[in-house]
């Protein structure tokens, strides 16, 4: 394995090398502190009838707002994890809270648009009501922001509170773009909880929220480098990563980057002044950054940005726990009974840091100057980290397995699709196996059309095979045909088709071809789809091959019946 892998993925040294937290919701103008005090986070001199501060803000000084103790902290320790039940009982108390304070200000300027459908936004900086953006934003942080940590909880909802507390001209637009970006990214990756709503008019709102943030995209890049302004353009990243052409998601996070080396954030030296939470989210940060930078320069066939020997920082699972009453590390996933767990983001950015050297041993430029023994080393060392990546996924969330441990939980069930075809995509990838390999795919077609050649299968042929099958089981799950990752995972997607109608060609008998034809005229069909959405001719001329060669291997099955022996073949 190369250096680069092993300081990533292996390096145990790093683990558990940050201080337990302190409380990040401490009240900081103290439990006597007026609303006005307590929500700016302004010091109060508790001054009767009116402090200091409620003067020079022409403010009413109130004392409405509650919870504002510190919560007890809680450790990550055995079976004395908090709840995904106590999570959301904890987020939708600080909603309320964020409600009763607004109510101290309310915003009469957009009190008659409705949700996804406010004009001029862009010079005004209106927002939906709070009382339909609420419950979206609760979403993002319950089922989205909880396992891919763009933004910490608690100060996101206050930039929401300090947001809507102002009127439009008066808004930070960096802070209005990141709730647009927040909305967008609900939008496009969160089914409603009832299972209603109209998907092309959710789609719709994704543009229109967008758009909306893009709009003051030079206030984010050209104003004072704030973290706020890094996740911003992360969400941004996040959005548009889901394009067929990836390039506006590829020159954005190229700024992005660019951004986060201004503050540091690959650094742990840079952070060490700031309080445990404040370095908690630079760090988680910087990770997104890295997942998406790795994932899109691997889709495109560019090289990444990121350096990763440029890294000092801790992988996620070395993070302790927040003291917000989750007991889990950011990014932990469980299964629907709660007996088994796994931290997604933590495998996340491992498999980055994998397909880092996917590009490296196969796409370039050092990878063409190699000898042939060069680079057979170089893809067995890949070979060997991702394996060991997939040997760490617990079995309840392996492809297949992960439909019925989940159970219906759509959002999460979308992100095990992405992760899986990431891998599968790293797999074929390595063996030569990939869809969009032509020496790969001729070699089958000449075969099956009575070619004297032999293919050579990569080595490991069974196991790739049963991660094809069940790829495309999860896909068969996930698919719908406004599903956001569509054009992430299409290309692992029709190579897994390829695996499959190889290995059928390979011996027409065995025990899973019944199943594994189905999955494979299935994909023909979104394949077929796929041809004529994009018009694009490579499209078009792989789907004929697969379909010619699935004629032929059907007829080749058919022959005993007929009472013809079918040839072997491969």
């Amino acid at each position: 394995m190369s250096k680069l892998q092993w300081k990533l993925i292996i390096a145990p040294e790093r683990l558990y090398s940050i201080q337990p937290l302190k409380n990040a919701i401490t009240d900081l103008s103290g439990e006597q502190a007026c609303d006005l005090c307590y929500t700016r986070k302004l010091k109060c001199n508790g001054q009767q009838p009116r402090c200091s501060n409620c003067i020079v803000y022409a403010r009413e000084c109130t004392h409405t707002v509650q919870s504002r103790k510190s919560k007890p902290k809680t450790r990550c320790n055995g079976g004395n994890n908090t709840t995904r039940a106590d999570e959301v009982q904890n987020l939708r108390a600080r909603v309320q809270e964020l409600e009763t304070q607004l109510t101290q200000n309310p915003i009469k300027d957009n009190s008659h648009q409705s949700m996804g459908n406010y004009n001029n936004a862009g010079s005004s900086m209106i927002l939906p009501p709070l009382q339909q953006a609420l419950p979206v934003i609760e979403m993002f942080l319950n089922k989205l922001n909880s396992v891919l940590p763009l933004f910490h909880a608690g100060t996101f909802l206050r930039l929401v509170g300090e947001c809507y507390s102002r009127t439009p001209r008066q808004r930070d637009p960096v802070a209005w773009a990141a709730i647009n970006v927040v909305l967008a990214l609900t939008c496009q990756q969160i089914s409603p909880p009832d299972g209603d709503g109209d998907i092309g008019a959710r789609a719709d709102h994704t543009t229109e929220y967008l758009n909306r943030a893009q709009s003051v995209i030079s206030d984010i890049m050209l104003s004072e480098t704030r973290l706020l302004n890094i996740q911003t353009l992360v969400g941004m990243v996040m959005v548009l990563q889901s394009a067929h052409d990836p390039t506006q998601a590829l020159i954005l996070i190229a700024a992005t980057i660019r951004l986060a080396h201004k503050m540091g954030l690959q650094n742990r030296i840079t952070s060490a002044h700031l309080d445990p939470e404040e370095r908690r989210q630079h760090t988680h940060v910087f990770w997104l950054v890295y997942i998406l930078d790795k994932d899109l320069s691997l889709r495109a066939q560019q090289p990444s940005i990121q350096l990763d020997d440029d890294i000092d920082l801790d992988l996620p699972h070395s993070l302790p726990a927040d003291d917000e009453g989750d007991g889990d590390a950011p990014g932990v996933i469980a299964t629907a009974d709660g007996n088994a767990r796994m931290n997604y983001f933590l495998a996340r950015v491992q498999l980055a840091n994998i397909e880092g050297g996917v590009y490296d041993c196969i796409f370039s430029t050092r990878a063409a100057k190699r000898s042939p023994e060069e680079r057979l080393a170089a893809a067995n060392s890949v070979l060997e980290a991702l394996e060991k990546w997939q040997a760490e996924i617990p079995s309840e969330f392996g492809g297949a397995a992960v439909i019925t441990s989940i159970a219906n939980d759509s959002t999460s069930l979308g992100l095990f699709c992405v992760l899986h075809s990431i891998s599968l995509r790293c797999m074929t990838l390595i063996n030569r196996a990939h869809a969009w390999n032509d020496e790969w795919v001729r070699g089958v077609h000449d075969i099956v059309r009575g070619g004297m050649g032999k293919l050579q299968l990569p080595i490991g042929w069974a196991a790739l095979v049963h991660q094809a099958r069940d790829f495309m089981t999860l896909f068969e799950r996930a698919w719908s045909a406004e599903i956001w990752f569509r054009w992430i995972v299409s290309c692992p997607y029709v190579s897994s088709m390829m695996v499959l109608v190889t290995n059928n060609l390979r011996n027409l008998l065995h025990h899973r071809i019944q199943l594994d034809s189905q999955l494979v005229n299935k994909a023909l069909q979104w394949l077929k789809a796929g041809a004529e959405e994009t018009q694009r001719e490579d499209v078009r001329i792989l789907r004929d091959i697969c379909v010619d060669i699935v004629q032929r291997v059907e007829r080749k099955r058919a022959a005993p019946i007929l009472g013809v022996c079918p040839r072997i073949l491969l």
